[in-house]
This record gives structure tokens, C-alpha cells and sequence, in this order.
């Protein structure tokens, strides 16, 4: 996978955790405790936060903004739940709750997409959320994560990686992309079913850091290659589904 993602985009720095949630089973692990930025998927602490803030009952106008939020990616929504929640003290709380060892706030408070993660820990946040969130709260996420849309809030096709990567699967992701002035995020999570209408069984987790001035086409499209090596083993079938059939 590494090679992979490094062949379309030289210079790129990749962490990886691949794990089947029924058997516990690593599928895949590199630079599982290296922190990348987390872009966007720091939404996960930002909905958690505040569906815990709410009881895990939220009402109808927190769920269907936190639907927007992870669905479309919408940043807006993010900006205004990092300000009235505290900011960098969300990502205190949520990785204390959830004993997330390597992800810091951002070390400019205002840049939520500056939170420091590690594949281990975006893996226990999916944890976190299928084993132990109650619920309705859980399926305010999972729901949104299911039902992400092709082209998010500010025009990004969010498709790279896990779901162009893993045709013929059933999915519930959450991406990220982020460019700075060093470097560029691009980031693919979720969940993954080896087939329509199978259950979420595997967590997958590919977070990069690739170089400055890469394009999001250019960056997704090596993220998309890397996770493409986990499906063919033998003909069309992924290599999650072989794993399965062991």
C-alpha cells in the first residue's frame, strides 16, 4: 500500500492500520503511532463532543447538523461547533474519554484541521463509536458516514481512496484534506463491508502527509491506488473478502 501511494505521489509520508473488527486480526499496519494532521477527520471528536454534550440524545437540529457536517464535510458547521465548544478542548476531552494516546490539539487553536492523530487512534475513535456510543448518538454518525456525498461542501470530490479503492464494498468514511505551505493532507477512514449489504466489519485507516503543491486529484488518486491493493488477491475479489472466507 505504501508503495503504492508513493509511486503516484513521490515523497509522500503514509501511516496505515487495517483491522477486522470481528477477529480482532492487523490486515495491515505501518507507522501505526505516527502523528499526521487529521483534516477533517477531526469532525468525528467535534460530533462526538457534542452528541456527549447532549446526553447521546440529540435533538433533530444537532442531528441533522452533524449529518451535514460529516456527510458534506461542511466546515461552516465545523467552525461554529469548535467556537461554542471550546475549541481545542474538544480534542482534550474526546481523547481523554476515548484514551486516545497520540492526537494534540492544534498548536494555532483557531485550525481545527491542525489536530495531531495517529492511525491507532482514528482506529479506537471507530471503535469508540460502533461498541460503546449509544444508541441514537451512534447512528447520527454512522448514517452520515454512510451516506457521504460525492462532492462535499466546497466542491472536493471526497470519493478517493477507500470508496473508489474499494468498488463493489459497503462503506461509512470520513476523509480529509487539508493544503499548508509544507505540505499536503489527504486522508481516507472508515468503515468496510467486503460486500453489499455485509456488516462494517473492518476498520481501514490511511493517513498521509504528501508534498507541497500536490493537487487534491493528484493526491487522492495515490491514496485510491494504496487502498486498491487491499482488493485483488484473486480476480475482482478484495483482499478484506478473502480475509473473510478464511
Amino acid at each position: 500500500m505504501q508503495s503504492a501511494i508513493q509511486d503516484a505521489s513521490p515523497g509522500t509520508e503514509v501511516g496505515i492500520e487495517v483491522v477486522d473488527t470481528t477477529t480482532g486480526a492487523v490486515i495491515a499496519d505501518l507507522n501505526a503511532d505516527q502523528q499526521f494532521y487529521t483534516a477533517s477527520v477531526v469532525k468525528l471528536l467535534i460530533a462526538l463532543d457534542e452528541l456527549k454534550s447532549q446526553g447521546w440524545k440529540p435533538d433533530s437540529d444537532t442531528a441533522g447538523q452533524l449529518d451535514r457536517m460529516l456527510s458534506a464535510s461542511d466546515d461552516d458547521i465545523a467552525d461554529r461547533l469548535w467556537g461554542r465548544n471550546g475549541g481545542n478542548a474538544i480534542v482534550s476531552r474526546m481523547a481523554e474519554l476515548i484514551g486516545l494516546n497520540g492526537t494534540r490539539p492544534p498548536s494555532d487553536p483557531t485550525e481545527w484541521g491542525e489536530t495531531l492523530t495517529t492511525p491507532n487512534d482514528v482506529v479506537a475513535i471507530y471503535h469508540y463509536i460502533t461498541a460503546t456510543v449509544p444508541e441514537p448518538a451512534s447512528d447520527v454518525i454512522l448514517n452520515a458516514l454512510r451516506n457521504t456525498s460525492r462532492i462535499a461542501a466546497d466542491g472536493t470530490d471526497q470519493n478517493f481512496g477507500i470508496p473508489d479503492g474499494l468498488p463493489g464494498t459497503t462503506t461509512a468514511i470520513k476523509q480529509g484534506w487539508m493544503i499548508l505551505d509544507t505540505s499536503t493532507t489527504m486522508n481516507t477512514t472508515g468503515l468496510v463491508g467486503s460486500a453489499p449489504g455485509q456488516p462494517l466489519r473492518y476498520i481501514v485507516v490511511v493517513l498521509t502527509s504528501q508534498p507541497a503543491g500536490v493537487s487534491w486529484t493528484a493526491g487522492g488518486a495515490a491514496l485510491t491506488a494504496g487502498v486498491g491493493v487491499l482488493r485483488s488477491v484473486t480476480g475482482s475479489h478484495t483482499m478484506l473478502a478473502a480475509v473473510e472466507s478464511r
